[in-house]
């Protein structure tokens, strides 16, 4: 029987991405739906008269995922805590797939095992290992895919400062870092919960970057999409983790996860290990050009 796919924080930055990739495949699932709090539902009108469902509920309530078979979480860093309760939620229901929020770097390198900022996700994936030794048919799929091209390219936290025509960076210019793009990354994810895992296996991590490019060519390609010329300053990785400490002895929380994130991309553990998974797909991923090309376009 075809799956029945349900996306939570369906609004956030991947989210459309996602929906519109379940609609190119809309053929291949029973149901695909988004789940969406009250106050939310005319964000999704667009997406409703494309036939995808709306279901109007609390994501910690097991009502909302009754008749699904598969959950992708989309839980960004405000209700990242959650995500357990989301888990319980969903195996109550009868889920017995679920995508948590990863979409990131790959967690499992040793420097992560202690991250702030993945605080939260390690305690996800602690979570489902437990409940999987209670639910046998439970499986779970993490989505390792580096850093968004969009969120460098558009988001302040990477360094990028579009305005001043500055580039800020804690590391060193001339290493690689894996880059994706929201679009690629929504198709590997929806192609993926067509392909089943290994028997006996409960727990799968597909690492799929668009690939490696090196921090002054990725600045260099999107000064060139934009008709930009950015100045780069470089600063030692750990000035950015002092004021990361600084910021948790403050309480800047928002700060300190900020400073987490950069310090991040500085280390090397922001590529992506190989062996990579993308030649389990049907489809090419796009340059880091073509990345960039794709959203300034629109």
């Amino acid at each position: 029987m075809a799956p029945a796919v349900i996306v939570v924080g369906a609004g956030g930055n991947l989210g459309p991405s996602i929906v519109r990739a379940l609609l190119v495949h809309k053929g291949d699932f029973r149901r695909v739906a988004i789940l969406a709090a009250p106050e939310k539902k005319g964000k999704f009108a667009d997406f409703e008269s494309q036939g995808v469902e709306l279901v109007i509920g609390d994501y910690k309530d097991s009502n909302p995922y009754k008749g699904f078979d598969v959950v992708i979480s989309l839980a960004g860093n405000d209700i990242m805590k959650f995500q357990p309760q989301m888990i319980d939620a969903a195996i109550a229901a009868g889920v017995r797939h679920f995508y948590p929020s990863e979409f990131g770097v790959d967690i499992s390198q040793t420097p992560f095992l202690s991250e702030r900022y993945f605080r939260d996700k390690h305690v996800t994936r602690d979570h489902l290992r437990a409940k999987a030794k209670e639910v046998p048919e439970l499986c779970f799929t993490y989505i390792i895919i580096g850093v968004f091209g969009e969120t460098f390219a558009l988001s302040p936290v990477f360094g990028v400062d579009q305005g001043n025509k500055e580039f800020t960076f804690y590391g060193d210019l001339e290493s690689e870092r894996s880059f994706s793009s929201m679009a690629d990354t929504a198709r590997y994810t929806v192609e993926s919960i067509l392909i089943p895992l290994p028997p006996g296996h409960q727990e799968r991590t597909l690492r799929v970057p668009n690939g490696n490019w090196k921090v002054k060519d990725a600045i260099k390609i999107l000064g060139e999409v934009q008709g930009l010329q950015y100045a780069c300053s470089i600063k030692p990785l750990n000035e950015a983790r002092e004021l990361q400490e600084k910021s948790r002895q403050s309480g800047d929380t928002g700060g300190e996860l900020g400073f987490s994130l950069k310090a991040l991309f500085g280390t090397p553990y922001a590529t992506v290990p190989e062996p990579w998974d993308s030649s389990k797909f049907s489809f090419a991923p796009m340059t880091l050009q073509e990345m960039f090309m794709s959203f300034y376009e629109k």
